[in-house]
């Protein structure tokens, strides 16, 4: 059977033959989830086919515009973000054929150990290679992805880190955070010796986002360079970072008043089954997601409800009561004494935090307003990303980014710096009036404050480190919760850095 031309049978066949052994999700390079059992459905809408991934930790929908390629244990899709023109590729991979590509990127990461040595020995001609080595070393969170070294020069040294072409997006992009590492441990492991700063090598037509990140690093922390280099060519070209046109979407607030408007007749209903229920807009499209303690279990668009965690099916008079009978389970069993080894109690740790934070805002900042409160704004042209994020302002006008994550996160710190970086960029550019946000509230000129919040025993122990790499025109603070947080928010750590 087809949808709009694209074989349905073929993905169904697929996912049969795959899902249970812990299909990967990648879409355009960046890890979305594993699947465990058949945590997917493929269903039509509107004359679309519509993939449905899920696992624990999040949900994801896409239209399927075609399939792109197929071999043995991988299947490769076009797919259509709603709500944005540009598609994007999924790759579904099986386990056989994940190892296959781990074991190819051994090997890439070996040919470009040799490689990136005499490159070195090229762009340093009176430099000295100190050391040089590709392996991992997880006391000192140095990834085996990038080779790393030390090169001196005259009287001073480089940290170096270079990443090659066979690595993923989401790879290229994760080394300025462990480059950073890398220098600050030879800086400490070596006090007696001056390192000028770090020199950051990435594949040709890869370094945007580390490029954007640079802007915003502290130049007296000492010098990051960034050079891409082109393997085939054995060309290596230096990167200016330049302040362009960031890849985000800021949609008007009146936009999003109108989609709930459109759907309030659709949720009414459901709103009134428990008052456990929130109702939340998603982001980019036009759309409303229903949740209890921030899992998500059923969304309204088009008039339309679909509802269920995991597999979904349409609302209808007959299937009402299978909807009531869900948020009773829902609102039973998600509550903060509920089961650790309950499906409905893990899912999703990083919404329900969000979910907390919100009714919960002074114990995070006695300064913030309650009302408004963003999320995700400005949504990010690139996909999803794996921490929440909340704009709000203080009661005199200064813009406060929040930062959410539940668990241990190495990127935290850069993660959110993109977060910083292109409110600021919206903020310094009226936008944000422009789009309504903040209406009847004058925005005060200063940087945003950044609050990373997080369990206070869950920032990752190099936290504090990248942190010190940042402009000082970027005010973060740590906000370290309780670590049983689901049984109600407390801060037992609160450290500007």
């Amino acid at each position: 059977m087809k949808t709009s031309g694209v074989p349905r049978d073929v993905i169904e066949d697929f996912l049969r033959a795959h899902a249970g052994a812990g299909l990967e999700a990648s879409e355009d390079g960046e890890l979305l989830l594993r699947l465990s059992g058949d945590g997917y459905e493929l269903r039509e809408q509107g004359g679309k086919l519509l993939l449905h991934l899920w696992s624990e930790e999040r949900n994801w929908v896409r239209r399927v515009a075609a399939i792109e390629g197929q071999g043995a244990g991988w299947l490769e899709l076009r797919v259509e973000r709603f709500g944005q023109r540009r598609p994007g590729t999924l790759l579904l991979a099986a386990p056989r054929a994940r190892s296959a590509s781990e074991a190819e990127r051994r090997t890439a990461r070996r040919r470009y150990a040799s490689y990136f040595r005499r490159l070195l020995q090229r762009e340093f001609p009176r430099g000295r290679i100190e050391s040089l080595s590709s392996s991992a070393d997880l006391k000192n969170s140095l990834s085996g992805l990038y080779t790393r070294g030390v090169v001196a020069e005259g009287g001073t040294r480089w940290a170096v880190v270079g990443g090659n072409a066979a690595e993923d997006q989401s790879s290229v992009d994760g080394i300025l955070t462990y480059g950073l590492i890398w220098l600050d441990w030879n800086r400490r492991r070596h006090p007696e010796q001056v390192f000028a700063g770090l020199r950051v090598y990435v594949p040709v037509g890869r370094s945007a986002l580390t490029a954007s990140r640079l802007l915003a690093l502290n130049p007296a922390q000492g010098r990051v360079e960034l050079f891409e280099v082109n393997q085939e060519e054995s060309s290596c070209e230096a990167v200016t970072p330049e302040v362009g046109n960031w890849d985000t979407r800021l949609l008007p607030t009146a936009w999003a008043a109108e989609v709930l408007r459109a759907e309030e007749s659709s949720v009414a209903r459901i709103l009134a089954l428990a008052s456990e229920v929130e109702r939340v807009l998603a982001p980019t499209r036009a759309e409303v997601s229903l949740r209890i303690r921030g899992l998500e279990f059923a969304r309204a668009a088009g008039g339309e409800v679909w509802f269920g965690v995991g597999e979904q099916e349409r609302l209808t008079v007959q299937s009402w009561a299978k909807l009531e009978t869900l948020v009773g389970e829902l609102v039973r069993r998600r509550v903060p004494g509920g089961r650790a080894d309950d499906p409905f109690y893990r899912l999703q740790p990083e919404n329900w935090l969000e979910s907390l934070v919100l009714r919960n805002l002074h114990t995070i900042d006695p300064r913030l307003e309650v009302e408004p409160i963003y999320r995700q704004v400005p949504a990010f042209a690139g996909g999803a990303r794996d921490v929440l994020d909340l704009l709000a302002a203080t009661r005199t006008g200064r813009l406060i980014l929040m930062e959410l994550k539940a668990s241990s996160e190495i990127h935290l710190p850069v993660q959110a710096l993109d977060y910083w970086q292109r409110v600021r960029w919206l903020q310094t550019r009226g936008e944000l009036e422009r789009f309504g946000y903040f209406p009847n509230r004058p925005l005060r000129p200063e940087p945003p404050e950044l609050l990373l919040v997080a369990p206070a025993f869950q920032f990752h122990p190099t936290t504090e480190t990248l942190l010190g790499y940042f402009a000082p025109e970027i005010p973060v603070t740590l906000i370290g919760l309780n670590e049983d947080w689901r049984r109600g928010l407390q801060v037992v750590l609160r450290r500007t850095v």
